[in-house]
């Protein structure tokens, strides 16, 4: 028997929950459905065989984020989508989805004791949510200044790069931009190298911006992007 629509809608709770429509206003409403239905094909196969390595947060991360995107990706390639193009429609939905920690950004923004609130928060947020058996983190320093680490291993990088699919990395990482921009001015959220783009870490910099008006030495921002 063949599974109804509503059976069928791999992705509504994942981070690409509105790709269907976004499919069929980019390509028009039935090559919009066809290349819907192969992602789902792709996602549905994909799920079979998640490897969660023992946690909860991996088991989320692979199943809203990495594998929705890649199915998506993977379907849109194989119709003979350009992957640059399919790739910018994953990256655009991901971006969308980063939307929700955009605003609570904005929100924290607006006190006046965002740096330190943030500073409370980020380590147990980042041990909750990006466990050792994803991610290798490394800790620089966690100041009144300045919060920075480095991320030398990520399970983003490791699962797409199982399927021949890393190029697509950088969609995701571009939604740390989405979320922690709206942090400025109160924290200056700053980045250099990712895994993604081939470097040997990625650096996480966030900055108190009551200290951004001060002179600061060249070697404490040096080649940095302040986003």
């Amino acid at each position: 028997m063949m599974k109804n629509k509503q059976d069928r809608d791999v992705f509504k709770k994942t981070r690409l929950s509105n790709i269907q429509e976004t499919l069929v206003i980019l390509f028009g409403e039935i090559r919009g459905r066809h290349y819907f239905g192969k992602a789902e094909a792709v996602l549905e196969n994909e799920l079979k065989n998640v490897d969660d390595r023992g946690s909860k947060a991996i088991g989320r991360h692979l199943r809203t984020s990495i594998l929705p995107g890649y199915a998506c990706y993977r379907a849109l390639v194989e119709c003979g989508v350009y992957w640059e193009v399919a790739y910018a429609v994953v990256e655009e939905e991901i971006s969308a989805a980063a939307l929700r920690m955009a605003t609570i950004s904005e929100l924290l923004r607006s006190l006046p004791f965002a740096y330190p609130l943030f500073k409370l928060l980020i380590i147990p947020a980042l041990k909750r949510g990006y466990p050792k058996e994803g991610w290798t983190i490394k800790w620089r320093e966690c100041s009144g200044k300045r919060i920075y680490f480095h991320i030398t291993s990520c399970l983003y990088c490791e699962e797409l790069l199982k399927r021949d699919a890393l190029e697509l990395c950088p969609a995701f990482c571009h939604s740390d931009h989405v979320a922690y921009d709206p942090l400025a001015p109160r924290i200056l959220f700053c980045r250099k190298w990712t895994l993604a783009a081939g470097n040997e870490i990625c650096d996480f910099y966030f900055k108190n911006g009551k200290t951004a008006n001060k002179k600061i030495k060249n070697s404490e921002v040096k080649g940095y992007r302040l986003m």
